[in-house]
């Protein structure tokens, strides 16, 4: 809206007159609807400004415009819907804004499905109303909830068996209402026995058809008809029977039909010999079960089965025997068992010995019975009872022994009677002198052998004979003498045999010179003992090393010398000093090898110096180990590691503790000095570690007491290949 400075100015004037009028705000949109404040300026003629203020009220009066459509609503599964003005709204508009839509009636149940008019009401921000109508057309399309129950249906005495949908529905609802319900299939046979999956067919009041399933199980719980007969039945050869339902059954029926047949028990042995119930098991084939009972009569016609075996028996202690019936039989059989077996005759004697006929009687636990035959034969296996006693006996002149069966038998028995006797051995010598076992063999009437052992001591008295001589022997160089038994005896003898001849005493000692009885005891293998004398003369024919009147063998310090002969490490020189060199156990006196150094005394250049090398370098006769005089220079180095001249050698240069040595090369410059030299040198440049050249000669010069004078000069050659 626009309004003008003249709308509000209700007579201005001025004194002049006025030139110009202005009002502001001058321009209002919807915002501004109701009492607004305006301000006018009054210009005059001479410039002169003066305002005011006025209330412009703004009004909107303009309807706003209601525009709808037509809509199509569902129902929702409780049978109701609702709907929105916005819904029915199709662009309603206002030249302000709409402040509020709405739609009546706006809820809908079943009742209303199909279309329904609708007024939509729209009243703009300034309170304008303006109303206009739509369409609303309610529909149904919520399919109804089925719900199932799974049955159980028992089929009739036809076999048939009808439902109804009551029976499988569960509780099935719609939102509006259910119109129809059915279910198929509906009906039922045998052929259909066990679960059976049937539709549910629902439809609501408008037309919404659902469909669910359930499981009809069909029960068939009618009971087999058994007709059974009583049968009567042979065990055959083993023993055993067996039978079928069929035989049992006499014509059992179902409303069905019959799957199987059974009958327990339907296997017989001899325990079941006579009557028996048996159970006729009849399942249709629903799995309905009904039983019948009959009697099995089991006979048992068959005869045992005699096997006999021939046997042989021993006659007892007394001469007697008997056999049971279980001896002869040799498995005998019967399809059910035997209850008895008997054998006649079964008691035997001496006279008996032989083979013997007898009959074996089988009986069964039916009473059938067989017979068979088999030979007993009586042996008497019992051997003699041997009794035996020990003796003793002597050997005789001749150093023999005999003995008969009768001087071991102590009373030998047989059940029947005794035919011969023997004992072995029965002749002795004195080989068998002491414990002998001999065996006693008796044999009876039949031929049976027993033995027995005993113990026959041989004994021998007889002394040994005792033949000696006289001997002479002479002392060693220990002045002892020794002499044997055998050097005494002279041809000693026995009847059996000597096991030892010894001879006391044995030894003899310088106070033994001249004349000793000795003894001489024999003993022969069977501990017989005799003694006979004899005389032993001690000679010595031994020297008188240092004449004092005792043989040397008999003289305890032969060379005088006060240190005794067992003690003297020269024991025929005297040597009080006991000097060895060598320590070897033997006095230098009487060795000649005083060093041990395998050099004999007389050849060896340094005697008591131990040099089996021999090595004399300046060949004056004198060992150098020996020579501590003479200094020897080695003429070369050979300082390759390898041990051998390492160094360079100066031997007995120890002898010289002060002695100084100087080495110079070919161009006359000293490489090497030093002052109490020690054979250390290995050709190294002044001793340091910087090896002087090889394959080459250099000077020396020798002050062995170090006062300045050269005792000994010359070249030694340096080469490390």
């Amino acid at each position: 809206a626009t309004i003008t400075a003249a709308q509000v100015d209700n007579g201005s004037t001025d004194n002049c007159s006025i030139a110009t009028m202005t009002v502001l705000p001058n321009t209002f949109t919807c915002a501004n609807v109701g009492p607004n404040t305006v301000t006018l300026t009054v210009t005059d003629a001479n410039g002169n400004i003066s305002t005011g203020t006025a209330t412009v009220t703004i009004q909107d009066t303009v309807l706003p415009t209601v525009i709808t459509q037509n809509i199509t609503v569902q129902l929702d599964v409780n049978g109701n819907a609702t709907i929105t003005a916005a819904q029915v709204d199709n662009g309603s508009t206002d030249n302000c804004s709409i402040a509020t839509m709405t739609v009546l009636p706006n809820t809908f149940t079943c009742a209303n499905v199909g279309p329904n008019t609708v007024t939509l009401t729209v009243t703009d921000v300034n309170g304008n109303i303006s109303t206009g109508t739509a369409t609303v057309t309610i529909q149904d399309t919520v399919l109804p909830t089925v719900i199932t129950q799974n049955i159980t249906v028992q089929l009739d005495a036809t076999g048939n068996a009808t439902i109804t949908a009551a029976q499988v529905n569960n509780g099935s609802t719609d939102n509006c209402s259910i119109a129809t319900m059915t279910v198929l299939p509906n009906t039922f046979t045998c052929a259909n026995v066990g679960p059976n999956t049937v539709t549910l067919t629902v439809t609501d009041a408008n037309g919404n058809i659902s469909n669910g399933t359930a499981t009809v199980t069909i029960q068939d719980t009618v009971l087999p008809t058994v007709i059974t007969q009583n049968i009567t039945v042979q065990l055959d050869a083993t023993g055993n029977a067996t039978i079928t339902a069929a035989q049992i059954d006499n014509g059992s029926t179902d409303n069905c039909s019959i799957t199987t047949m059974t009958v327990l028990p339907n296997t017989f042995t001899c325990a079941n010999v006579g009557p028996n119930t048996v159970t006729l098991t009849v399942t249709d084939v629903n799995g309905n079960i009904s039983t019948g009972t009959a009697t099995v009569t089991i006979q048992d016609t068959v005869l045992p089965t005699v096997i006999t075996q021939n046997i042989t028996v021993q006659l007892d202690a007394t001469g007697n025997a008997s056999i049971t019936a279980a001896q002869v039989d040799n498995g005998s059989t019967d399809n059910c068992s035997i209850a008895t077996m008997t054998v006649l005759p079964n008691t035997f004697t001496c006279a008996n010995v032989g083979p013997n006929t007898v009959t074996l009687t089988v009986t069964d636990v039916n009473g059938n019975i067989s017979t068979g035959t088999a030979t007993v034969t009586i042996q008497d296996t019992v051997l003699p009872t041997v009794i035996t006693q020990n003796i003793t006996v002597q050997l005789d002149a001749t150093g023999n022994a005999s003995i008969t069966a009768a001087q071991v038998d102590n009373g030998s028995t047989d059940n029947c009677s005794i035919t011969t006797m023997t004992v072995l051995p029965n002749t002795f010598t004195c080989a068998n002198v002491g414990s002998n076992t001999v065996t006693l063999t008796v044999t009876d009437v039949n031929g049976n052998i027993s033995t027995g052992t005993a113990i026959v001591t041989i004994q021998d008295t007889v002394l040994p004979t005792i033949i000696t001589q006289n001997i002479t022997v002479q002392l060693d160089v220990n002045g002892n003498a020794t002499i044997t038994a055998a050097q005494i005896d002279n041809g000693s003898t026995d009847n059996c045999g000597i096991t030892t001849i010894t001879v006391s005493p044995t030894s003899f000692t310088c106070a033994n010179a001249g004349p000793n009885t000795v003894t001489l005891t024999v003993t022969d293998v069977n501990g017989n003992i005799n003694t006979a004398t004899a005389t032993v003369t001690v000679a010595n024919s031994f020297g008188d090393n240092d004449s004092d009147g005792i043989q040397d063998n008999c003289d305890d310090d032969d060379d005088n010398d006060g240190v005794l002969d067992t003690s003297d490490n020269c024991e025929l020189i005297g040597n009080s000093d006991q000097a060895d060199n060598d320590s070897d156990g033997l006095g230098d006196l009487c060795d000649d090898d005083d060093d041990n150094d395998g050099i004999l005394d007389i050849s060896d250049n340094c005697q008591f110096t131990y040099n089996p090398d021999q090595q004399d370098r300046d060949n004056d006769g004198i060992g150098d180990l020996c020579d501590l005089i003479e200094v020897n220079v080695s003429e070369a180095i050979t300082p390759n590691g390898d041990g051998i001249n390492d160094t360079w050698m100066i031997y007995n240069i120890e002898n010289y503790p002060n002695n100084s040595i100087r080495v110079f090369n070919r161009w006359g410059s000293e490489v090497f000095f030093a002052k109490g030299y020690q054979n250390d040198w290995n050709g190294a440049y002044k001793n340091n570690s910087q090896p002087l050249p090889d394959s080459g000669s250099y000077y020396y010069q020798l002050d062995l007491d170090g006062n300045g004078s050269i005792e000994k000069d010359g070249w030694i050659y340096i080469t490390r290949q």
